[in-house]
């Protein structure tokens, strides 16, 4: 039951749970969509830079990706593995450490942003607590998904040290002016 649809049912009755519930089937739906083409977009540039694979940006004969097939099927693999909740906790705590990382790298660059270093540094430690606080209240109330969150970021390490070793010297990072794929 969806919060919105238990909220609308008191005044819209069956229907009015119903229309809720198949709304937010729909919006879930388009999200997944939106997400799955965005990270097809995402997987070919960063193939395209060596981050990735090279596998993660061809093309098939109808214009699919590859990226794009692997991605699913990750996302089909995750949603079949962990509870709704624990999906939530593991997207919740990447974005914070994404928000992390991108405020290091800032603070890193601040002279050629022109970013004031404590506003950073304010940002990076709030960023810091909540992510802190947020691994110990999962640790607390949901272990397993406390270790299936440690588990992908060390996966995540481990695959990225991996490949940096396949492909030898790491290359330089993508500035602006990296151009966009065919077709975004």
């Amino acid at each position: 039951d969806t919060a919105l649809a238990a909220a609308a049912e008191p005044k819209l009755g069956d229907a009015g749970y119903s229309i809720m519930a198949l709304a937010a089937l729909l919006a879930t739906a388009s999200s997944l969509n939106a997400n799955l083409y965005a990270g097809d977009g995402t997987t070919s540039l960063l193939a395209r830079i060596g981050q990735f694979p090279p596998i993660f940006g061809r093309k098939l004969e109808r214009g699919w990706s590859l990226g794009l097939l692997i991605t699913s099927a990750a996302v089909l693999v995750l949603a079949n593995v962990f509870d709704l909740t624990a999906i939530a906790s593991l997207g919740s705590a990447v974005a914070l450490a994404v928000f992390l990382l991108v405020t290091l790298a800032h603070f890193k660059l601040r002279q050629e942003t022109g970013a004031k270093a404590w506003l950073l540094s304010v940002a990076a430690l709030t960023t810091s607590v909540t992510l802190i606080a947020f691994a110990v209240k999962t640790l607390q109330d949901e272990p397993q998904t406390f270790v299936a969150m440690v588990a992908v970021f060390v996966l995540a390490i481990v695959i990225d040290l991996v490949w940096k070793r396949m492909r030898g010297d790491s290359p330089s990072l993508p500035t602006a002016e990296v151009a966009p794929s065919e077709g975004t």
